[in-house]
């Protein structure tokens, strides 16, 4: 009986030591493809004709177009003003944000900075999966004793997925 005891006793005790030696787990993978975002080009930012003036100013076009100045003797008749205007496009229900730089204006004289601001915010705009329209204002700086001529500048508008 003793010799029985002692075999059942090294089969558990091997049986217990040897169970272990691996495992597993699982995870599901998982994967969306969204489209790609877009943006196209549509009008330019036009800030018009502008007076210069011992004083200078600023003169600011609006997303709706509309131009307004620190003082109105720097708005001359102008044929033609307004805003830029980009086509966004960006998946259903999905947020990107926008990028616009600011930018200086070169020309005959001395650079003329520009900050922009755009119609639909900077962060958290959200996706339609369908074309959006985003105009684009700003605000010139003209510098006191501005140099005459025809000035000009390109801004970069990035949308990318938050």
């Amino acid at each position: 009986m003793k010799k029985i005891t002692f075999i059942l006793l090294v089969s558990l005790i091997s049986g217990t030591a040897f169970a272990q030696s691996s495992a597993e787990g699982t995870a599901t993978v998982n994967a969306e493809i969204v489209s790609p975002i877009e943006i196209n080009d549509g009008t330019d930012l036009d800030f018009g004709r502008i007076i210069g003036s011992s004083a200078g100013g600023s003169v600011t076009v609006s997303t709706d177009g509309d131009r307004t100045a620190t003082t109105n003797d720097l708005l001359a008749p102008s044929t033609t003003v307004q805003a830029a205007s980009f086509t966004v496009k960006a998946a259903e229900a999905y947020k990107y944000s926008i990028t616009i730089p600011g930018i200086g204006l070169t020309g005959a004289g001395d650079d003329m900075p520009v900050t922009f601001e755009s119609s639909l915010g900077n962060e958290n705009v959200v996706g339609t999966g369908a074309d959006q329209t985003l105009t684009v204002g700003g605000a010139l700086t003209v510098n006191a004793l501005q140099a005459e001529g025809e000035y000009s500048g390109t801004v970069t508008v990035t949308v990318a997925y938050e």
